[in-house]
């Protein structure tokens, strides 16, 4: 994976899976994508981590398995 690439998918961690399957997504985005951000941003003030520190997988990894799962 390339440096690109891989900033590319790491930049992706705060993006609401949702937003991420959209071909278009909403300019200003949503309400409930906003909340997932906070949450994300709140996960790494408490842990002093970076988001999804506990997977091995690369961002890349993290952002295709969060895009695929199933809808409920």
């Amino acid at each position: 994976m390339q440096v690109g690439e891989y900033q590319f998918y790491r930049d992706q961690l705060w993006t609401a899976p949702e937003l991420l399957r959209m071909t278009t997504r909403p300019i200003n985005g949503t309400q409930k994508a906003d909340v997932y951000s906070f949450a994300i941003i709140l996960q790494e003030i408490m842990f002093r981590e970076e988001p999804f520190f506990l997977h091995v997988d690369p961002p890349k990894g993290i952002i295709i398995q969060n895009c695929t799962q199933i809808i409920r």
